[in-house]
């Protein structure tokens, strides 16, 4: 195994850029909104943004206003409907999407799913003016231990693409689950489920797990680990590193749909590394209001 030096070493930097990346200007603290669309709605309109909005043979299709302001979609107005396509937002980038703005607001679709499987669309507004600053969200972390990079085994299974519950009521997410990762801590043997997370040099396999810290010492709705491939065929990993633990966005704000731990993933011991709990704390509600969405 490396040496303490180099891990940690490893690890500060990692820490450091993660936390950035948290609350850069289109970060995940800078969001405001987060509307929903089902298969049917035809010329929705949304508070903060323009013209109407439309799902239209599962696309959701934006129709800019007659007159005034627009939507800026890859940097030009459209003149006519355009489709929005899922992804993430530019920060995070990936897939075919393409950055979308409204005056100094960011615009990103998203694909979930109800409680009956079918379809349901949602669009979120970035605000870069009120992300939240690092020192008043209050994020620390445990420093960094070498005994918790654990040695152990993936086990590769076909992936299946599991719709999890969130922690927005009703609203289901696709989390692709490829294996499982053995390891052992205290002569007692533990396996948990990977999730293979989708980014733009391939899959990521992450562990969302809860401990015996959660609720208390660190995030409540359990925190993500990303474990590393280590060999070419994406087929061996060796070693999971809770040290790298980190809350998830709905830690940092309500307009996110953070899938809630599979019930595999409940460990009976407390991991005293990673991310604690942040200061802040977020106040869940609902935005799936299916009632209250406005037609034209």
């Amino acid at each position: 195994m490396p040496t303490k030096e180099h891990l940690e070493g490893q690890w500060r930097e990692w820490r450091y850029a993660h936390v950035a990346t948290m609350f850069r200007p289109y970060g995940w603290t800078s969001l405001v909104a987060q509307y929903w669309l089902e298969a049917d709605d035809r010329n929705m309109q949304f508070e903060l943004l323009p013209g109407h909005w439309s799902v239209e043979g599962g696309r959701v299709m934006f129709t800019p206003p007659g007159a005034g302001p627009n939507l800026s979609v890859d940097g030009a107005y459209p003149a006519g409907p355009v489709e929005i396509i899922p992804g993430r937002n530019q920060t995070y980038g990936h897939g075919r999407s393409l950055p979308a703005y409204f005056g100094v607001y960011e615009v990103e679709t998203l694909v979930r799913s109800k409680n009956d499987g079918s379809s349901l669309y949602g669009v979120r507004v970035r605000d870069p003016r009120v992300t939240t600053r690092i020192e008043d969200a209050g994020v620390t972390a445990f420093g960094y231990s070498p005994e918790w990079r654990i040695p152990g085994f993936f086990t590769p299974t076909e992936r299946i693409d599991f719709e999890a519950e969130t922690v927005e009521a009703g609203v289901r997410e696709t989390t692709p689950r490829i294996g499982t990762f053995t390891f052992e801590l205290k002569s007692k043997t533990y396996s948990v489920v990977l999730i293979g997370k989708a980014t733009p040099t391939g899959t990521q396999p992450v562990a969302h797990v809860r401990d015996l810290t959660s609720g208390r010492t660190t995030y409540g709705a359990g925190r993500v680990t990303e474990l590393q491939f280590t060999d070419a065929t994406c087929t061996r990993i060796d070693w999971i590193d809770f040290n790298y633990a980190v809350a998830l966005p709905c830690a940092f704000t309500n307009f996110v749909t953070c899938p809630l731990v599979p019930p595999e993933n409940q460990l009976d011991f407390e991991i005293l590394a990673g991310e604690k709990r942040p200061a802040q704390d977020v106040v869940r509600t609902t935005t799936y209001l299916p009632g209250e969405r406005r037609a034209a």
